[in-house]
Formats: C-alpha cells, sequence, structure tokens
C-alpha cells in the first residue's frame, strides 16, 4: 500500500487542491484511493468528496487529529486492500505529522511563489529529513506567465528534490472542486489536466525510485 503524505507546516499552499486531483488520477489508473482528511475545520478533501457524483475507487473520510486514529485508520485502509492513501492535514508541525511521516511511503511538500511559503520550506524539509522518508517538493499556484517556476526550482533545490512539473493558477481548479471532480474530468482539454497527469505520472516513479533505492542501501 502506497502512502502519500502531502506536508507543509504553513498553511494554504494548495495541498487539497493537489490531494483531490491526485486521487482522480489514480483511480483512472486503476487505484483503489482513501482520502483522509485531518482538517476537522476546513474540511476541503472531505466536502470535494461529498460533492463528488462520479462512481469510482475513491472514498474520503474525516480523521480528527489524533495519533490513535490515525494509526485505526491506517489499519483499516491496510485491511480494505486500498492501493493508495492519501493524508490531506492543515498546515501545522507537530506530533501527528511525525507518525503520518513514519506511515508514509512519499512526502509532497507543496510551496507556493511567495517569501512566506518559502520560509516554511527548511522546516519542513528537514522534519522529513530526520524520519529519512523520500519527499519531493512541488511548486503550486504558478502565475500563468512568466519564470517564477524555474526560478523557485533553482533556489528549491538546496532543501531537496523539486518535482520538475508545477500547477499554475487556473480558474478551472476552482470550477472543478466545486463539483467534486478532478481538472481532468472537468476539461480534459484545459492545460491543468496535462499538469496534474504529468505530476501524478512523475510523482509515482519517484516514488518507486526512492523507495528502491532506500531498500538496496
Amino acid at each position: 500500500m502506497d502512502v502519500w503524505f502531502l506536508v507543509c507546516s504553513k498553511g494554504g499552499v494548495g495541498k487539497s487542491t493537489i490531494s483531490t486531483n491526485m486521487a482522480v488520477c489514480a483511480a483512472r489508473a486503476g487505484k483503489k484511493v482513501l482520502l483522509v482528511d485531518l482538517d476537522e475545520k476546513q474540511k476541503s478533501a472531505a466536502n470535494w468528496w461529498k460533492r463528488r457524483e462520479i462512481e469510482d475507487d475513491i472514498k474520503a473520510v474525516i480523521v480528527p487529529h489524533d495519533i490513535e486514529k490515525v494509526k485505526e485508520i491506517y489499519g483499516f485502509a491496510q485491511k480494505q486492500g486500498y492501493d493508495l492513501v492519501i493524508f490531506d492535514t492543515k498546515g501545522a508541525s507537530d506530533t501527528l505529522h511525525n507518525v503520518i511521516i513514519g506511515f508514509a511511503t512519499l512526502c509532497i511538500v507543496p510551496v507556493q511563489p511567495s517569501v512566506f511559503d518559502l520560509e516554511a520550506i527548511p522546516s519542513t524539509a528537514n522534519m522529513i529529513k530526520s524520519l529519512d522518508k523520500p519527499f519531493t517538493i512541488l511548486v503550486s499556484r504558478c502565475p500563468p506567465v512568466g519564470n517564477e517556476f524555474e526560478k523557485l526550482r533553482l533556489g528549491l533545490a538546496a532543501h531537496g528534490f523539486v518535482c520538475p512539473y508545477s500547477t499554475v493558477e487556473r480558474k478551472v481548479y476552482r470550477h472543478a472542486a466545486g463539483l467534486g471532480l478532478g481538472v481532468g474530468e472537468y476539461d480534459e482539454k484545459d492545460k491543468a489536466a496535462e499538469e496534474v497527469k504529468n505530476i501524478y505520472d512523475w510523482l509515482v516513479k519517484t516514488e518507486e525510485k526512492q523507495n528502491s533505492l532506500k531498500v538496496a542501501s
């Protein structure tokens, strides 16, 4: 069972948007997916799933910010034969995050092109490194024009592996979320559909490569 943890000590970096779109990509690839929403206040991922009218192998659950509850849902996912569990949580850095990182086969650290987001990266990256877990930094909500992404990639590379693909600030992400859809389901021809598919495929390959290297070592 693969476990992806969307984690950043700062909130509002696009974790739920990435989580839901990665869940859709995985389901379309034939995987049984469990979305675990740990933000009991916002419930963004869980509410997205409630709006979803497509019958597929995605299920979302709201789990309290509690270590024992997280362990229970992890055990439940194993018993129910889920292929991929995606943990979507609020911005924070605490003991619970350490527990989830321990379960994770890949940690994904979203960051927006803003100084406040960039300042949050070192603490998150160091937390994951201290637990010796594979992770990648994913740039989200880039401006649709300019070369912000390439500048960010160079700066972020000092903290860890950076995904070569990013999401761009597009209306389609909001429109799709409002209907409980992934952007590819909302409009297959929109550039966002290609963005998320490229990100998903790259994350799958990166997870396989990083974990195989860890086993070999």
